[in-house]
């Protein structure tokens, strides 16, 4: 189960957010099991001031309109599924007229023990259903 939040300039419209909610979502869905009902963001938007991002680090070319996309998952996914969800997620955000260079991804992964979905109740003690 992944939850994700997307940090977008404040500039964003709400379609081109929505649309990039779909990219991430069929991205998971493609390369790393994901149910397509696992559905879980949090869309938060910045003004240029309150972000500081080097423009070039990392051998790519910046500009304001950077998304970071910050991923909590569960452990247990490999380092070539963790290569095509980023590459998916690249692919369906310049679908969505982003540039690739303006994708920062990041990744967490925890334990079934590190989650609750409510009620607070350990995600590691309730059964699915």
């Amino acid at each position: 189960m992944p939850i994700t939040r997307l940090s977008l300039p404040e500039a964003t419209s709400n379609a081109q957010a929505q649309a990039l909610v779909e990219a991430v979502q069929r991205a998971f869905v493609a390369t790393c099991d994901v149910p397509a009902e696992d559905l879980f963001f949090q869309i938060v938007r910045f003004a240029p001031e309150d972000r500081v991002l080097h423009p070039t680090y990392g051998g790519v070319e910046r500009s304001s309109g950077v998304v970071i996309v910050e991923i909590t998952f569960l452990q247990g996914r490999d380092d070539d599924r963790k290569r095509a969800l980023f590459r998916e997620i690249a692919r369906g955000a310049t679908a969505c007229g982003l540039r690739s260079d303006d994708i920062l991804i990041y990744l967490q992964e925890n334990g079934p023990i590190d989650w609750s979905l409510g009620r607070g109740e350990a995600f590691l003690d309730v059964k699915a259903g």
